[in-house]
């Protein structure tokens, strides 16, 4: 392969996660085959979208004897799906069983998703005791990706993607984002303030930027692995014993001085009016915010064209909340980058594509993502309607991507404010009652929220 920066961003994304046009399905001529994906006629998008399903609930039904089972529970067969509006008989799966393992051994877990799995695993030959080993030796064996997500209770949602959905599920998130941002060069820096060594689903992802661009244009919170161990330490904010609580404060210590050193980062790109693709959570950016306006320091990023993509929610600390319109009016003021280039993500462990804003800030859904909007009894509300998030997601070959979802969403046919093709989600999501605070948002900003309610009374 030519040096990363010699290529254009899709080039090279296409060299790393291309699949060989004779192995394509119906959903590889939606993610590699479009030219583009959110421009194309409502019609051809709702057609090719079924098709992809079809043939995805063909492959699971067949491959994976759990699904088969599920299905015939619920009296239905992928042959019986002879129109769009079948796909609401589709039997979906909680997003919480991927965290249903009977225990943490490693063999216990393998045999489990043995049993729920589309991929083939080969024989268990792993001599290990821990999980983090294990989840490297299953990687291996994939040849692919594996990724947990936050663990907010204490357990993980274990995510097994084979070469197939690997290569999907970084193609198209590098592809949605170019498209939100077409003006990205061919040589951007990368910012991300988190460790692109983890097994966390977006920490992984990301880091997988400095095979696209190089590790010289990739700027990180640190390089420091983040442990299963250590997830869960953060997650649950129970530490164990006095090891565990030394490490939290060397933690929050290491977070800070890692702030810092992003923020030199920001000053330098300003500086050579260098691009970037920055990724962050809001309370992380709120936090270089503050940082910045103690030290008087404004910066012009957006002249560089620099866009912001912003990911987890708005809320600041526990106590306090912020609105999109706020949060891009405190980024213009300080970072100088526009409203308009201040982007927001939505994605999830289970879900292969991400639904980015516009800067409107609707949050528009990759075109292969069948979505659904549910009431209590999982029966589709249809559009403009606020209820339970579901989605059929065909890009997933190693497991069923028929997710039933604990956030609160509203769902338009189309968006109500820029002329892109497809379904959109309301800017406002939230959690359903009694559903479990998802994400690596909950994660990072209970870690650094004493830190950040400091440094915002030394701004007041």
């Amino acid at each position: 392969m030519a040096n990363p920066g010699s290529l254009p961003l899709l080039q090279r994304a296409q060299e790393l996660f291309g699949r060989p046009r004779g192995d394509w399905r119906a959903i590889d001529e939606i993610i590699y085959g479009w030219p583009d994906y959110f421009h194309r006629p409502l019609e051809e998008i709702e057609a090719q979208r079924f098709r992809a399903v079809k043939e995805s609930l063909a492959h699971h039904y067949e491959k994976s004897r759990f699904y088969r089972h599920l299905c015939r529970e619920y009296n239905f067969h992928p042959d019986e799906v002879r129109e769009p509006r079948d796909l609401e008989r589709v039997p979906m799966i909680p997003d919480t069983f991927f965290k249903e393992y009977p225990t943490e051994k490693p063999r216990e877990i393998f045999e489990w998703l043995t049993r729920i799995s589309t991929a083939e695993l080969g024989d268990y030959d792993y001599a290990g005791k821990s999980l983090q080993g294990f989840l490297r030796w299953a990687e291996a064996r994939l040849n692919g990706l594996v990724n947990h997500s936050s663990g907010t209770t204490g357990h993980y949602s274990i995510m097994f993607r084979d070469r197939i959905t690997y290569q999907r599920f970084y193609y198209s998130g590098i592809r949605a984002l170019v498209e939100a941002a077409p003006d990205i060069g061919e040589d951007p820096h990368f910012v991300y303030p988190g460790s692109p060594r983890t097994y966390l689903t977006a920490g992984r992802w990301l880091g997988e930027a400095a095979t696209i661009l190089g590790k010289e244009k990739c700027h990180f919170l640190t390089d420091r692995e983040v442990s299963m161990e250590v997830t869960r330490l953060l997650s649950t904010g129970r530490p164990r014993g006095f090891r565990d609580r030394i490490l939290l404060v060397a933690l929050r210590r290491a977070m800070a001085r890692g702030e810092d050193r992003l923020l030199e980062v920001l000053e330098d790109l300003d500086r050579k009016k260098q691009q970037a693709i920055f990724i962050a959570l809001p309370f992380q950016v709120y936090g270089i915010i503050l940082k910045m306006k103690q030290r008087g320091l404004k910066f012009r990023l957006g002249d560089s064209g620099t866009v912001l993509f912003t990911g987890g929610g708005w809320k600041i600390f526990e106590n306090r909340k912020v609105s999109a319109a706020e949060f891009a009016a405190a980024v213009h003021e300080t970072l100088g980058i526009p409203p308009e280039r201040t982007l927001d993500l939505y994605g999830m462990s289970e879900m292969n594509g991400l639904a980015i804003s516009c800067s409107a800030g609707y949050k528009h859904l990759t075109p292969w993502i069948h979505p659904f909007v549910l009431d209590d009894e999982q029966g589709n509300l249809g559009y403009g309607q606020w209820g339970r998030f579901a989605f059929l997601d065909p890009a997933a070959n190693s497991y069923p991507g028929f997710i039933l979802t604990g956030d609160r969403v509203r769902l338009f046919e189309t968006c109500p404010a820029c002329s892109r093709t497809g379904p959109v989600l309301d800017p406002e999501v939230t959690r359903m009652a009694g559903a479990e605070p998802r994400g690596c948002a909950n994660l990072m900003r209970g870690l650094m929220a004493k830190e950040f309610e400091k440094a915002e009374k030394k701004t007041e």
